[in-house]
């Protein structure tokens, strides 16, 4: 169906929904970037966690060491003997290096003293004393007396593994330790130097000089974030920059790099960059799922306070559908390095059991509890499935074929089960009243998440070579139309647990009706349109701005109104009070089903009514999500671009087959492969 916009204002819509979702792939822009040296695990504590920034310069303001420096960066690994050399200390004879190893503790493993030639170095004096036999030299003979015979000599003294600090002291005083004897009639000692009085970072004492305005905070989030330290970042040389702390507690570790400013005649700090330790940046970019407008209450840059209530940064969060989605996107324009950058980092957060939480932090990776939905993994897999099948790089089909023996172990295989067939849908619940967490099974099944992960399903089969991805593809399909379309209604109900869930969507209406058509029944498939059309087309719809907290928009306007789609019908009392609105993912939804079933027309006159959401006014080149905002649960709409709308928007002017591709019994897809094995023993 490719070809069906050629008009130039679809290429121009295209293009600025694609150059949106790269944009959402950067969102907040930090400055600065924050590392941790591994991936410290949420039950680490009582250590030291370190890392280090990128972004600074020697331009930026430092507070510099006025009278010791160190031969090099003696780095966290290194064991050996360290040295330096000094400058500018009156009585230097009087003072010395301490040396420290920061790990569960501060410990000073040994005091240097300043030598006169402006160095100092970590080496111990050792003094052996003798009791030797006086011998008499006319008859060699022993006298029967003794005296002593002493022997010094120094070694280097080696310092071990973690955080070196080193610190001018003053007052320094010294005592002969007695140690061991390796050797009857031995006395074995070393010299140990003491110098308590410590000149202070913030007066120069220390080796490395540290940045004036700008320090990192280390926190530890479980039901909100801890503040464990805040730490100097230290300029160790080599244009590194290095932090640490030993304050450690348990929880996920999320490092901020802070920003002191004046402002308004006080002192502020800003965030100017964020990570955590488990996974972060560095592992790969996702995009961000909206662009949050800097003044709505859900905005949030660092996660300390949205809507005047902890929780985390709701504007870099991305959402697997989304990220699915993307991939679709950057396959279907050639960027298959972004898709490595994105499967990279998910084959990173891919849960051991194969599954995928169902949101991310763009910058720290998994930061809530475990909450998984097969149909937000079935976009994920469906478009890493696609990204391989179309570039041929197989990098990735590990990371594949787990989140689809995952999604096969959901399906319900008791054939006495009113769910047999179908998939359930995943694990971890919230409570709508308080927000409680419970990690229980989802027993439900959900025909949107049928739809969806009928795709990666599909995918599997073709990446993998394995009919066994065909036969539950088959079943899951062929029990959605049995089990779930509601012939009197003419659509797809909602879903199907003991009993059958009626409440009315529009999404499982128009994704099920594009299945209902490579199903069995053409018939359904237009019947799903127009009930669709009859039941949540809404029309007159304007941009509803606002500054009521659950209705804030003060970003996007336009002088029109819109027709198009709401998600809900309160045809039955599951969605009463449902938002009467234009939701633009939706639309874009009809309007694909609109282009399977033929009617160009049709899907044409919803696409244009997207597009013109896409040029309102404020708009950045995304497709907003809604034409108002219902920010409250358990609607939680907003008017803010939005990835998956226009990934929607961008692959039905480019490459409609991409959304869920039909694929009829044994058929496969587009014919590209036709070689599918089955890889299992003979007779399984």
């Amino acid at each position: 169906m490719a070809g069906l916009f050629p008009e130039q204002k679809y290429t121009d819509a295209a293009e600025k929904a694609l150059a949106f979702i790269k944009r959402q792939m950067d969102v907040n822009n930090f400055q600065f970037q924050i590392t941790f040296a591994e991936p410290y695990g949420d039950e680490y504590n009582g250590d030291v966690v370190w890392g280090e920034i990128t972004g600074l310069t020697p331009d930026h303001d430092q507070v510099f060491p006025k009278y010791i420096g160190t031969a090099g960066y003696f780095d966290f690994a290194f064991t050996g003997k360290v040295s330096g050399t000094w400058h500018d200390v009156p009585d230097y004879a009087n003072c010395a290096v301490n040396v420290y190893v920061i790990h569960d503790a501060t410990y000073k493993v040994i005091t240097c003293p300043l030598k006169p030639d402006g160095t100092w170095e970590s080496v111990m004096e050792y003094r052996e004393t003798y009791t030797v036999p006086i011998i008499d030299e006319a008859t060699g003979e022993p006298t029967g007396q003794t005296r002593e015979e002493v022997i010094t000599y120094t070694l280097d003294f080696p310092v071990g593994e973690g955080i070196k600090e080193f610190r001018l002291a003053r007052n320094l005083t010294s005592h002969w330790e007695q140690l061991p004897p390796t050797v009857e009639g031995m006395t074995a000692e070393r010299l140990v130097y003491d110098a308590a009085d410590e000149v202070s970072a913030e007066d120069g004492g220390f080796a490395y000089s540290y940045f004036s305005y700008f320090t990192v905070r280390l926190y530890s989030y479980s039901d909100a974030e801890y503040l464990n330290d805040t730490c100097r970042i230290w300029n160790v040389g080599g244009g590194r920059y290095v932090w640490y702390t030993n304050l450690v507690a348990q929880g996920h570790k999320i490092g901020k790099v802070m920003q002191q400013v004046w402002r308004e005649g006080a002192f502020a700090y800003d965030v100017v960059g964020i990570s955590g330790a488990i996974a972060n940046l560095t592992t790969g970019r996702l995009p961000a799922s909206f662009l949050i407008p800097a003044d709505d209450p859900q905005y949030n840059k660092d996660g300390s306070n949205a809507l005047g209530v902890y929780g985390y940064m709701l504007n870099s969060r991305t959402w697997a559908y989304d990220v699915g989605l993307a991939l679709l996107v950057f396959t279907t324009s050639g960027d298959y390095d972004l898709c490595k950058e994105m499967l990279g980092r998910m084959a990173y957060e891919q849960n051991d059991d194969g599954s995928f939480n169902f949101s991310y932090d763009i910058y720290i990776g998994q930061l809530f509890d475990g909450y998984v939905r097969l149909g937000a993994i079935g976009w994920l897999l469906w478009g890493a499935c696609y990204y391989t099948l179309e570039s041929g790089d197989r990098s990735y089909v590990d990371m594949i074929q787990k989140g689809g023996d995952w999604m096969i172990s959901k399906q319900v295989t008791d054939t006495k089960d009113p769910r047999y067939g179908l998939m359930t849908g995943g694990y971890g619940t919230y409570n709508m009243e308080d927000y409680s967490y419970s990690p229980d099974e989802i027993e439900w099944c959900s025909v949107e998440h049928q739809c969806s992960g009928l795709q990666a399903l599909e995918g599997c089969a073709l990446v993998l070579k394995d009919q066994k991805y065909k036969e539950a593809a088959e079943l899951v399909r062929d029990q959605l139309y049995l089990k779930c379309y509601d012939r009197e209604n003419r659509r797809f109900v909602q879903g199907i647990n003991r009993s059958v869930d009626g409440a009315w969507a529009l999404d499982c209406t128009t994704w099920a009706g594009m299945l209902a058509f490579s199903i069995v029944n053409d018939d359904a498939a237009f019947a799903c349109l127009e009930t669709a059309k009859e039941v949540y087309l809404t029309s007159g719809k304007p941009i509803v701005q606002s500054t009521e907290k659950d209705y804030y928009n003060t970003a996007y306007s336009d002088a029109g109104t819109f027709s198009g789609f709401r998600p809900y019908s309160d045809r039955t009392p599951d969605y009463a009070g449902a938002p009467d609105l234009v939701w633009s993912e939706g639309t874009l939804g009809y309007a694909a089903l609109a282009l399977v079933l033929g009617k160009v027309d049709e899907a044409r006159r919803y696409v244009d009514e997207c597009i013109r959401l896409q040029d309102c006014e404020g708009s950045t080149g995304g497709v907003i999500y809604t034409t108002a905002t219902y920010g409250m649960l358990p609607w939680e709409f907003h008017v803010w671009e939005s990835v998956v709308s226009s990934s929607w928007l961008y692959l039905l002017i480019h490459n409609p087959d991409v959304l869920f591709p039909r694929t009829l019994r044994q058929v496969y897809y587009m014919a590209k492969i036709v070689d599918i094995h089955d890889e299992r023993p003979s007779g399984g």
